[in-house]
């Protein structure tokens, strides 16, 4: 499987295992799990963006009260 490897200072690195381990969780996990939930709202605000933008056009000629 591919890896990664993420540079830290060692306040940082103490910093993010007192939190993950907050958590119940390993580094790895909580790494892999906030990276695909960036991703996945980057691409959830990209298909917004799509949305908004095909309603607008949609709707542009409505009537004022009706927009």
């Amino acid at each position: 499987m591919p890896m990664i490897t993420v540079e830290f200072t060692e306040e940082e690195l103490a910093f993010a295992k007192a939190h993950v381990a907050s958590l119940g969780k390993s580094m790895r996990a909580h790494a892999h799990d906030i990276i695909l939930a960036d991703a996945q709202r980057t691409a959830f605000l990209q298909g917004v963006d799509e949305t908004v933008a095909w309603a607008m056009d949609v709707f542009k000629d409505m009537p004022e009260g009706m927009r």
